[in-house]
């Protein structure tokens, strides 16, 4: 009767110890993936973005975006300074973007803001203000085109707009 013991206090030991693993690797990807911000430059997040970001994060990465597109753009162009730290204040920036997410279990809303949802919003803003400017910048320049031409005419078209039709004629009949 004490081989069945010993047997069952040999695999209670082995699946302990690789529990105990398993909660090491997790505490490691946890920090790894809080890590986002210690990273700089585009591209170095965008690539450790793809590896890390859980379907969670990217989930709340496309509602952090459709709040600032829908709720803080319209209204806040130019960010206060300093929107990036965490505030607990139920007015902050901080506190109105996580409004519109969901924090992973096992991960304080600091920690995730800190960690994970500043650099959604800071992407997103980017992407935001370069569009804007980008599309002013086409206004501001205009854009000349020949939309039809002819032997015999010309079409003109400014910022995609139809704006005249020259005719001239030749000497020759």
């Amino acid at each position: 009767m004490t081989e069945p013991s010993v047997d069952k206090d040999a695999l209670i030991d082995s699946l302990q110890e690789e529990l105990s693993l398993l909660g090491r690797q997790i505490g490691e990807f946890n920090d790894l993936r809080m890590s986002i911000v210690t990273v700089s430059g585009k591209n170095a997040v965008r690539k450790l973005k793809s590896k890390v970001l859980t379907t969670s994060d990217r989930v709340n990465g496309h509602s952090i975006g459709t709040y600032l597109r829908k709720v803080l753009w319209p209204d806040i162009k130019m960010m206060p300074l300093k929107w990036f730290k965490w505030c607990e204040h139920p007015r902050s920036i901080c506190q109105r973007i996580l409004s519109s997410v969901g924090v992973p279990r096992g991960v304080t809303r600091e920690d995730y803001w800190n960690g994970v949802a500043v650099s959604l919003a800071n992407n997103k803003l980017c992407a935001m203000r370069s569009n804007m400017k980008q599309t002013m910048f086409n206004q501001f320049k205009g854009r000349f085109s020949v939309a039809h031409s002819r032997s015999d005419s010309i079409a003109i078209a400014l910022n995609d707009q139809y704006v005249s039709c020259c005719h001239w004629f030749s000497g020759q009949e």
